[in-house]
């Protein structure tokens, strides 16, 4: 699941991941797509250009990207930190494990734009990583067979971009359906919905609380009632009319 995400601009062509504190400049001079210590890994990023993005995920995360790191950090006290070069923009969040096994996935290595960062896949012994593929627009996720997914899982990998909106909330709406058939909670219908109205508020920088939450009261009363890819397209079209604005 995803635990965190940051966006920066450096000044400096360079981004680290790892522990908070006890970072070595003096080992970091050299060039190439990465650079590691025991504790920290140097990302070779695009500077002064525009935004790296960098995504956390702990336990499963997208297979997306180059593979450029996998090995265990050293976070002496259970954070996790990125940070750009100068030491002027971090973002540090905590972790379950003091010496995580952590993946670096880049989109282009030596000159990267988007990071993601998976901490303990799945908490399995490396020997039983397997990759598996998912549909589009749903990224090949790190995932274990001894370790199945649960509808929140699912949940939460369905609302974890915006491209590709309507099957995005279709398979969302899929599975909050069947959390509906099997458990009949409907608080927790309730929690999905009220995550749904997050996400919307994200596909434009003009749709306002409001309008999601009237999109949101769409749901409470249509769930069930259509089939999820219908109600993510009228869900979406109303959305769209009242922005006056094509979404999708």
């Amino acid at each position: 699941m995803q635990i965190g995400a940051v966006q920066m601009y450096l000044g400096y062509g360079h981004i680290f991941l790892g522990a908070t504190s006890g970072r070595d400049m003096s080992v970091f001079d050299g060039d190439g797509p990465i650079t590691a210590t025991d504790r920290h890994v140097r990302v070779a990023a695009r500077p002064q250009v525009g935004l790296v993005r960098v995504r956390l995920w702990q336990g499963a995360g997208p297979r997306v990207g180059r593979l450029v790191f996998d090995g265990v950090l050293d976070l002496p006290d259970a954070r996790f930190c990125v940070e750009e070069a100068t030491g002027l923009s971090r973002f540090v969040t905590k972790v379950s494990s003091v010496e995580p096994r952590v993946l670096v996935a880049v989109d282009d290595p030596g000159h990267a734009s988007r990071i993601d960062v998976v901490l303990e896949p799945e908490f399995v012994p490396r020997s039983a990583q397997v990759w598996t593929s998912g549909e589009p627009p749903f990224p090949k996720l790190t995932v274990a067979p001894t370790a199945p997914r649960h509808r929140a899982d699912v949940f939460a990998d369905a609302l974890a971009g915006h491209d590709f909106p309507r099957r995005r909330l279709a398979a969302a709406l899929t599975v909050m359906g069947e959390e509906r058939r099997v458990r009949g909670s409907e608080q927790i219908v309730a929690f999905f919905i009220n995550d749904v109205v997050e996400w919307l508020r994200w596909l434009h920088e003009r749709i306002t609380w409001d309008m999601c939450r009237e999109s949101g009261r769409m749901l409470t009363e249509q769930l069930g009632r259509r089939p999820p890819e219908d109600l993510a397209d009228d869900v979406l079209i109303d959305l769209q009319r009242r922005l006056g604005q094509q979404l999708y």
